[in-house]
């Protein structure tokens, strides 16, 4: 998560990371070790077959060739298995008080960055199985509607990853009424207040920025001290 942490802006919060489901990793290990003893099953038996075969290539009898063959393949979709375990590792989808981000790549990162106010809606997709296992596609619709850069596959727990994303919508757009009610509104007589009263408006104000206050709650303490000041 080291590099991730370089990607947030100043300020900005993670709500939520979620990854694809282990099932799916599972899933194509098992599919790739099948394939592994298939091939080394087919080795052995093109080996005790061809054992008596005077047929040669570069030195190699044909039993040995087939069999070297095999072996080599599988090496290569056992490698295969492990690149996308790091692959597996290395996919986060992370929603933050700010914007959608999909990192992937072990090497190379590749980062798909969408603000959550471009983001229109929202719609998960769960097959019976993803159901039973609790993995599904969640699928981000933004304004220029285009969905295929913005597919979340197979991620596990899709219904929380769909209901953190759309909450920390909801906090955003409630957060631009708020300033856009300060903007519009009559300044508050806050610099005539008290020191005292000024001092627990920033603390009530650094609570609010940090999630623990709700703006209607800040609200009202405000308006409580104001009156008493």
């Amino acid at each position: 998560m080291a590099y991730l942490d370089h990607l947030l802006g100043r300020g900005e919060q993670i709500l939520y990371v979620a990854r694809q489901h282990l099932f799916v990793l599972i899933a194509n290990i098992v599919t790739e070790l099948a394939l592994i003893a298939l091939l080394v099953a087919a080795g052995v038996a093109s080996h005790m077959a061809f054992d008596t075969s005077t047929i040669t290539l570069g030195g190699i009898t044909a039993s040995n060739l087939i069999l070297l063959i095999c072996i080599g393949i599988s090496v290569v979709v056992l490698v295969s298995g492990f690149l996308d375990f790091l692959r597996w590792n290395n996919t986060h989808h992370v929603v933050t008080d700010r914007r959608l981000l999909q990192v992937q790549g072990v090497l190379s990162k590749q980062v798909n960055d969408v603000a959550l106010e471009k983001i229109n809606e929202v719609v998960l997709h769960q097959s019976f199985t993803g159901r039973l296992l609790n993995f599904g596609t969640v699928t981000v619709f933004t304004a220029s509607g285009d969905p295929g850069a913005n597919m979340l596959d197979r991620i596990e727990a899709p219904l929380a990853f769909q209901q953190a994303l759309l909450e920390a919508r909801r906090q955003l757009e409630q957060n631009y009424r708020y300033f856009d009610r300060l903007y519009h509104a009559a300044p508050a007589p806050i610099d005539s207040a008290p020191v005292e009263v000024r001092r627990t408006l920033e603390e009530l104000a650094a609570l609010r920025d940090r999630g623990i206050l709700s703006i209607d709650e800040f609200e009202a303490r405000k308006r409580e001290l104001l009156s008493k000041g």
